[in-house]
């Protein structure tokens, strides 16, 4: 794969961040965690890509399916649009890396145990470079575990089956 690299922001969308927004392991600051990551991947001249979930059904207000507006996309950042959890699965994400000659992917998003973990092992079996943004992907409490101890748990199997992991501050872009 190519060295060139993307910021992948999955699935920050208004609907999961309302009253009850998905916490990372420090808590409620994902989005201005994805916002740190944002400027500074644009500062360095990195790309961003979007992935957006369409739910079915979608919600009552089309307006709560629309990426956050605090970290919404610039002119030219793409947005690739998906009904799975997987980013790749029946998608053009493939195509719009390949186009841009992209093989290492800096992800961050929601939901930790939902479309980042499906997103992250597809990324994998496909023989991308995976670096996860270790404390800028959220979760809700699952099964009795707190948002921070989801999110650890995955942090951990993510490094056992080949990603790298690293804070949002020393991501090096």
């Amino acid at each position: 794969m190519s060295a060139k690299a993307c910021l992948m922001v999955i699935d920050v969308q208004r609907e999961y961040m309302g009253d009850d927004p998905f916490q990372t392991i420090d808590g409620d600051d994902l989005i201005a965690k994805c916002r740190n990551l944002l400027d500074r991947a644009r500062a360095a001249g990195l790309a961003v890509v979007y992935v957006q979930h369409l739910a079915d059904p979608p919600p009552e207000d089309p307006a709560m399916a629309e990426i956050c507006p605090e970290i919404a996309p610039q002119d030219g950042e793409p947005v690739v649009q998906k009904h799975f959890g997987s980013a790749f699965l029946k998608t053009e994400l493939k195509q719009v890396l390949a186009e841009r000659e992209i093989g290492k992917l800096y992800i961050c998003g929601l939901a930790t145990h939902g479309c980042v973990n499906e997103t992250i092992k597809s990324a994998i079996c496909l023989e991308y470079d995976v670096v996860v943004a270790s404390d800028a992907h959220g979760a809700r409490t699952v099964e009795e575990a707190s948002p921070a101890e989801v999110v650890k748990a995955y942090n951990e199997f993510w490094q056992r089956i080949g990603a790298q992991l690293a804070p949002t501050a020393d991501l090096p872009f």
